[in-house]
């Protein structure tokens, strides 16, 4: 193949991802706004700005279409979290537990998460859907889990430290789904005080007496 070939391959190939892109994104916007069930794939290819046949070219089905949007949404997802947690124990010699929490606590604020709940709720009814987000599910929890270990290596070396893990996301992301509902408000600022000291508690046998590896810092 030619030098021009490839570079004209290259360009195509480059092209196809941003459309592709484009038109998930697109779609994570529409479930935000308008709602997973109330969404149809012209919507979605009207708010990317692209036509019909550019939408059934990279994605023939709409099961296509949910299941890459999916990895997208959950690609996204951990490529957050990981470079705002990072970034927030840059230089720490031993874990940010409170400014590590009022990270996560932002990220699970966001239309990225308030998408991934309905998706959630929607795969009870929709056996396409399920298929698509219960492997997608799993995935992202092992690749949040080891990320998490890589983030706060002092704090992995606890017995607390899977515990500590499912005692945050389970409280967190519950209290952003109740938020999100007509009725008695949680109390965010309290909850948070409470379990920012309870980790605390949970990882005094690391936190303060082991310091976080040089290349972590």
């Amino acid at each position: 193949m030619s030098s021009t070939a490839q570079e004209r391959k290259t360009w195509q190939q480059t092209k196809s991802e941003k459309t592709r892109t484009l038109i998930m994104e697109a779609a994570v916007r529409c479930f935000y706004e308008q709602g997973y069930a109330n969404t149809a794939t012209d919507n979605i290819a009207v708010a990317a700005g692209v036509s019909r046949g550019a939408m059934l070219h990279h994605f023939p089905t709409r099961f296509d279409l949910i299941r890459a949007t999916v990895e997208h949404l959950s690609k996204q997802r951990l490529d957050i979290y990981e470079a705002q947690e990072a970034e927030v124990q840059r230089g720490a010699v031993y874990t940010r537990i409170e400014e590590g929490i009022d990270a996560y606590w932002r990220q699970l604020n966001t239309p990225l998460f308030v998408v991934f709940q309905e998706l959630m709720i929607a795969a009870r009814t929709d056996k396409d859907l399920e298929k698509v987000l219960k492997p997608a599910l799993e995935a992202f929890e092992v690749a949040r889990y080891e990320t998490t270990k890589r983030i706060f290596p002092d704090l992995a070396l606890s017995e607390a430290f899977s515990r500590a893990n499912y005692l945050t996301r389970f409280l967190l992301e519950g209290m952003v789904v109740s938020n999100r509902i007509d009725g008695p408000k949680v109390p965010v600022k309290k909850m948070l005080l409470w379990l920012k000291r309870e980790l605390r508690r949970s990882f005094q046998d690391v936190l303060g007496r082991v310091e976080r590896p040089a290349q972590s810092r």
